[in-house]
């Protein structure tokens, strides 16, 4: 028995409260039909944000697996409302290493700080240098290590810097840029590799997910930058690399992917596409 609460630790869907649990709208309890589309919407924006807009009394087992072809669409919507925060950034005269810290704090008012949480998870355990298994019982550990917290400081350093690098010209777009490709991709690490271990946010993912599901996507997400010009679209091709590559490091190290390195790939995948960005559209 506590081998089975170990393995499902993390996944449990609990009530929220907060600033943007106001509207609880109460959707229809349909697995099925055109209502199961709307769930399926909001499950991803809930699952992704900290935008809760819905309350529901039922769950189904393929609630978040269905969710994922929205993963690129709500990554949209991510980048939108960061541009806005950029432009209130810019309008009240920030610039600079000041501006990126602004754009950070958005990011954790608007998204959270989940990524980040898979991020210090997954660093805690890849760099501790122990065996396969230990590596990823150091991940489950609730307590944070010197990996975790030396990884978030870089990370968030990485982040302020180059977001304050950039152009006020550039940077709107650019966010929607960064967050729908990392979000695609976390479609990719999702239906493409295998879990590392049973249970766990992973296999919530992965049980009930179709092929059709990455090919919903990769549309979504080529509308997307489609919109936004050329010089975006082959930033995120050019993305893609690096990021797949990591993933591959991360399953040789740990025999697979987990929930935490969903985080870990995306906040990398987050820095990497503005280092590009910063090489490529300067």
């Amino acid at each position: 028995m506590a081998e089975e609460n170990e393995k499902t630790r993390g996944t449990e869907v609990e009530e929220e409260t907060g600033f943007w649990n106001r509207m609880n709208i109460r959707l229809p309890e349909h697995s099925t039909g055109p209502f199961r589309y709307l769930r399926d919407f909001f499950t991803c924006l809930e699952f992704l944000t900290r935008i809760r807009m819905t309350k529901r009394d039922l769950w189904f087992p393929d609630d978040f697996a269905r969710s994922v072809p929205y993963f690129p669409l709500v990554g949209g919507i991510m980048g939108l409302l960061m541009w806005g925060a950029a432009k209130g950034g810019i309008m009240l005269g920030l610039s600079g290493n000041l501006l990126g810290v602004f754009l950070v704090l958005a990011e954790l008012i608007f998204i959270g700080t989940l990524m980040y949480d898979g991020f210090m998870d997954t660093a805690d355990g890849v760099f501790s240098g122990r065996t396969r298994k230990r590596k990823l019982e150091i991940m489950q550990d609730s307590h944070v290590g010197a990996n975790a917290v030396i990884g978030a400081v870089i990370l968030i350093l990485a982040k302020v810097t180059l977001l304050g690098t950039m152009s006020p010209a550039m940077l709107g777009p650019l966010l929607v840029t960064m967050y729908v490709a990392t979000r695609t991709m976390m479609v990719i690490y999702i239906l493409k590799f295998p879990n590392a271990r049973p249970g766990g946010l992973g296999e919530m993912f992965k049980t009930g997910g179709k092929p059709v599901y990455l090919l919903l996507a990769v549309a979504f997400c080529a509308l997307l930058l489609f919109v936004l010009g050329p010089a975006f679209c082959k930033l995120a091709i050019l993305s893609v690399i690096p990021c797949i590559a990591i993933a591959f490091w991360l399953k040789w190290g740990l025999g697979g992917l987990t929930g935490d390195t969903f985080g870990f790939l995306t906040e990398c995948g987050n820095v990497i596409v503005l280092f590009l960005a910063l090489l490529l559209l300067r």
